[in-house]
């Protein structure tokens, strides 16, 4: 009777750590689309630096774009939290983009740590 409970106990121990390893997942996944969505950004920025004069469709929303015109590109309006927008140079605007990839690096390490240790707890388990 025992060895049915301890393997009840094995099993619930395994779906739990199973579960949490897969939230981890999902938060790895999203740190690195929050990456890759930076690292685009950056790259668009350093190339508006480019342009001198260019037609381009910009968004509005739900899909609706107007067609405007970019004209040489020297700064920036950056949100930096609580609705709260400032002017900056493309050049600080690309600085601040590269530490915010940098601190999500961080985050994803710490999280792939959390994830190892419950691999190494789910192996434990059984």
């Amino acid at each position: 009777m025992a060895s049915n409970e301890e393997d009840s106990q094995k099993y619930f121990a395994q779906q739990i750590l199973g579960q949490q390893l897969q939230q981890i997942e999902q938060q790895i996944a999203s740190v690195d689309m929050q990456i890759m969505e930076l690292a685009s950004l950056k790259d668009s920025l350093n190339e508006l630096t480019k342009v001198n004069s260019k037609r381009i469709y910009t968004p509005l929303g739900a899909g609706v774009f107007i067609e405007s015109e970019l004209k040489k590109v020297n700064e920036v309006l950056v949100n930096v939290g609580s609705g709260v927008v400032v002017k900056k140079d493309v050049n600080s605007a690309v600085n601040l983009i590269a530490g915010q990839v940098e601190e999500l690096k961080k985050i994803k390490d710490q999280i792939q740590k959390e994830f190892d240790e419950l691999v190494k707890s789910l192996e434990d388990v059984r």
